[in-house]
Order: C-alpha cells, then sequence, then structure tokens
C-alpha cells in the first residue's frame, strides 16, 4: 500500500536528519556547539567556533544525509506506482524526492536524538534542493552567494532562498502538491531564522568572515 510506504520514508527521513553532524562532531570533542554563539548546530557556528574543518564536514555530512533520504525513498516508493495517480502524473519523482527531503529537514532542525534542538537546515536545505532539482539549486546558490558578497549576512542569503524556493518550485512544475510542500518548508526555515531577522532589522547582526578563532 503506498501511504504505508509514504510513512515508512517520512519515518526513515527524519530519523536521518536527526543526526545532526554539528551536534555529533562537537560531541567528539567533549562539548556542544549549541553552547556557543548563535546556539545554532549548523555550519556557521561550527566555522566561528571549532575552526574551518569541522565546518566542512559538517556541511558534508548535512548534505549527505538528505542524498541518502531520498535515494532510499525512490526505492521504497516507486515512481510508476505514484505516477498511477492524476495529481502525480507528471512529477512522480520529484513528489517523492520533495517529501523524503522535507521530513529530513524537519529531522535536522527538530532532532529526536539532541532534545529536538537542531540547526537551521541551511545545508540539509540545499542538498534536498540540489537531489530535487539542479536548475533551481544553482540559481537558489548564485542568489545565495551574491547576496552573502554583498551584504556579508548568511541569515539574510538563507532567507531569501527559504522565499523564492516556493516561486521556482511551482514556476518549474506548474504543482499545487509540490508548491504546498515548497511552501511548507520554506516557512519552517524562515521561522527558525526569526531572531536573525529581528537583528537584521536592528543592525546587529553578525557578519560572515572565513576567519575563525579555531585551525
Amino acid at each position: 500500500m503506498i501511504v504505508l510506504r509514504f510513512i515508512a520514508v517520512a519515518v526513515i527521513s527524519y530519523l536521518l536528519g536527526s543526526l545532526n553532524f554539528g551536534v555529533i562532531l562537537s560531541r567528539i570533542k567533549h562539548d556542544d556547539v549549541r553552547s556557543h554563539g548563535s546556539g545554532n548546530a549548523g555550519t556557521t557556528n561550527m566555522l566561528r567556533n571549532y575552526g574551518k574543518i569541522p565546518a566542512i564536514l559538517t556541511i558534508i555530512g548535512d548534505m549527505a544525509k538528505v542524498a541518502v533520504a531520498i535515494i532510499l525513498a525512490l526505492i521504497i516508493i516507486k515512481t510508476d506506482d505514484l505516477a498511477k495517480y492524476a495529481p502525480f502524473k507528471d512529477n512522480a519523482e520529484v513528489m517523492i524526492k520533495s517529501f523524503a527531503g522535507f521530513f529530513c529537514v524537519l529531522g535536522h532542525i527538530y532532532p529526536c536524538f539532541f532534545k529536538f534542538k537542531g540547526g537551521k537546515g541551511v545545508a540539509t536545505s540545499g542538498g534536498m534542493v540540489f537531489m530535487i532539482d539542479w536548475r533551481i539549486a544553482l540559481i537558489l546558490l548564485a542568489m545565495f552567494i551574491l547576496t552573502v558578497a554583498i551584504t556579508k549576512y548568511v541569515s539574510l542569503g538563507s532567507i531569501l532562498m527559504a522565499v523564492f524556493y516556493p516561486i521556482y518550485t511551482f514556476a518549474f512544475y506548474i504543482s499545487f502538491p509540490l508548491f504546498f510542500i515548497a511552501l511548507i518548508f520554506s516557512i519552517i526555515v524562515i521561522s527558525k531564522h526569526k531572531e536573525n531577522i529581528k537583528r537584521l532589522i536592528n543592525h546587529t547582526e553578525n557578519k560572515f568572515s572565513l576567519s575563525s578563532n579555531k585551525e
């Protein structure tokens, strides 16, 4: 039954997402990245507190786990089986990828293994979008790089990517189910940046720098 397959994908993807590599790597150092800086278990906070190598390993791990989640989803839910249903006839594969990616990002933000306090989902979201559609991913990546290069605000680049993701998804696929998933995903990611938004408005947000206190 395809509903049971979707439930299985949701659970597996969420559990994979809950493997937050920022927390895991900092605990190897007998520490917790969430107790430092922004309190976020993400790449930027890892860079600021532990250096470049842990930050790179964090982004690789957080992007890889969503790739694994999507690959497993495509094995569990056959594209041809989903394509039998009219709303998903033309976008069955993208629907499966979006569904798995959504729950993986949800697990990253609210990890059951780490008291439901994780990262903001930027790296994992990036990996998800690349797995779903490289064209949309490249557009959003260019937008992110340009924003950070001009403003030095990683948070602003991340927020803009989240805002435009459902717009580009609808523009490329003209699918309301895909747009709905993308919209919910974006709302969750943006809500995790509410403190950043406040600091951006008050001009107190930290600017990005490749330098760190650690090597």
